[in-house]
């Protein structure tokens, strides 16, 4: 984190298919949001409380059911919930077979912004740039945070590997190149917090990950 960073990010492992759900937060505003809560996100909203955060927003990097589980939950609270409208559709069929892997049914939530494309969003002090990287879904993002070089990838890019492309809508060719969007916009320095598992670095990715050096080499062979 940058000297002098305000600006912190926490991370809670949620859900079934543990997944990283993240509070990011200001320091001196207390503006805050809640990133992918794919399971009970009840540990995340006890830090709101205990750290007097004012909740802005509840973004999703996509629509798989692992990812969105727990906003159910947050409707109460009155705040924005944010996916990409391509991954509308995809919240629908996630909720199906989460339905059948939990044996249950479940809820199908609903959202009240839909993004389209890249966009800069601002929460109260908090600032953060959405990238559409899709792929792993139709309307998989990543969300940037400039003041901290912070990259929250979700399916889009993990440490040693990248989001898998068989479920409906993904595609191996957009997620190559998403990638090479990622690594053509976000400095080598930025730290990577995946939506699995642990963080890394852009800069590691491109030494270590043969997903990232194949997609690259693909851009620089066109």
């Amino acid at each position: 984190m940058p000297a002098g960073s305000r600006v912190f990010i926490l991370r809670f492992v949620v859900g079934i298919l543990d997944t990283n759900m993240y509070l990011v937060y200001d320091e001196d505003s207390r503006d805050s949001i809640l990133v992918d809560p794919g399971g009970d996100p009840s540990e995340g909203l006890e830090w709101v409380r205990r750290l007097d955060l004012k909740l802005r927003a509840v973004l999703a990097t996509h629509g798989h059911f692992d990812h969105v589980a727990g906003l159910h939950s947050l409707r109460d609270l009155g705040v924005p919930f944010y996916i990409h409208r391509d991954d509308l559709k995809i919240v629908e069929i996630s909720a199906r077979w989460y339905s059948t892997y939990v044996g249950e049914e479940v809820e199908v939530p609903s959202f009240d912004s839909s993004l389209d494309g890249d966009a800069d969003l601002r929460f109260g002090n908090l600032e953060v740039r959405v990238l559409h990287t899709p792929g792993h879904s139709p309307g998989s993002v990543v969300i940037y945070i400039p003041e901290v070089g912070a990259l929250l990838s979700g399916d889009t890019l993990f440490a040693g590997t990248v989001g898998r492309t068989d479920l409906p809508g993904g595609s191996e060719g957009d997620l190559a190149r998403s990638i090479r969007k990622i690594y053509e916009k976000i400095s080598l320095d930025t730290v990577v917090y995946p939506g699995h598992g642990p963080q890394t670095t852009l800069r590691r990715e491109l030494r270590a990950n043969p997903f990232v050096e194949d997609a690259l080499r693909a851009g620089d062979q066109t």
